[in-house]
């Protein structure tokens, strides 16, 4: 497996894992120069990418911040985590729940 890196700051950023995955359900780069870290998006979620190692206002954050999407300037935290997979199982859960809708 290859970590996924994005433009970002004009840097190259390592968002710590392979996001082909999230890419498949649908979430697509949705950074923002002014953004506290990269995020990627579908509709409904978005997720932030942080890393503790390279950028200060990162350190104490988990690497993953989940956040359901309200309309196109507010987003509601959902959860945290370190895991990726954790962020794969909510990502998929919430397009089961979007299909049944």
């Amino acid at each position: 497996m290859t970590n996924t890196k994005v433009k970002w700051h004009n840097e190259d950023y390592d968002l710590q894992c392979d996001i082909s995955k999230l890419e498949e359900l649908g979430f697509t780069n949705s950074s923002w120069k002014d953004d506290i870290a990269p995020s990627f998006a579908n509709n409904k979620m978005q997720i932030y990418f942080f890393n503790r190692n390279k950028f200060k206002e990162h350190e104490g954050c988990s690497k993953f911040s989940v956040n359901k999407i309200l309309d196109d300037e507010t987003i509601e935290h959902l959860y945290s985590t370190d895991y990726f997979y954790k962020v794969l199982q909510l990502a998929q859960l919430s397009n089961e729940i979007n299909k049944n809708q």
